[in-house]
């Protein structure tokens, strides 16, 4: 139907740049083979953020920091709750920010 409508209200020189413009460049394939990243512990982690943080500024730095820090303290309350508390504290969540949940 698109093609009908260009028909009929573009010229053959509109269509023909229409189509050269959204023609995808044609690229030469190449085939990679993608190696998985090696694994990596917690401590080599945080002190590559922290390498990465330098080059920051000190505020936001800091700002990351702090939401790192309390994001660990929600997930070490979240990690002492029960099953049964998750469970209830998801449905709360879901009726809050669903508007009804399950």
């Amino acid at each position: 139907m698109i093609g009908w409508l260009q028909r009929l209200f573009l010229d053959k020189r509109a269509r023909e740049a229409l189509h050269r413009r959204s023609a995808p460049p044609v690229v030469a394939r190449r085939h990679v083979v993608r190696v998985p990243p090696e694994e990596r512990g917690p401590a080599e982690a945080l002190a590559e953020a922290e390498v990465r943080m330098q080059r920051l500024p000190p505020e936001k730095a800091q700002l990351i920091r702090s939401a790192m820090a309390v994001h660990r303290v929600s997930q070490s309350a979240l990690a002492e709750l029960s099953d049964d508390e998750l469970s209830k504290l998801r449905q709360v969540a879901e009726k809050a920010l669903l508007g009804g949940g399950r």
